[in-house]
């Protein structure tokens, strides 16, 4: 019976750490907040403050539609996670029209 009780006690440990461990994770795991911090535009400003990652992409895909962009590699040199941009990517953003 001492076994079962200290078996009990070890499974209610464990459970509760990973209970734990899943909730609470930062806000920022969810991909609702924008990877970059420095943003150049205000398209994407407005939009990372209005509803993160998700609304910045959006306004993208909003934009290029727009524009008639075909691929978001024309200014990305990376997409998700990090969505670094080719060194020209600002200035073909600024010059198709964005701000």
């Amino acid at each position: 019976m001492l076994k079962l009780g200290f078996f009990a006690s070890i499974a209610t440990i464990v459970g509760a750490l990973a209970f734990a461990t899943l909730t609470a994770a930062p806000a920022d795991a969810d991909g609702t907040a924008c990877v970059h911090k420095d943003l150049k535009t205000e398209m994407i400003k407005q939009a990372c403050a209005k509803g993160g990652q998700q609304e910045a992409k959006t306004a993208m895909k909003q934009f290029m539609k727009e524009k008639k962009i075909k691929s978001c590699n024309e200014c990305h040199a990376k997409l998700s996670p990090s969505y670094d941009l080719k060194p020209d990517g600002l200035e073909q953003f600024q010059k198709a029209g964005g701000k």
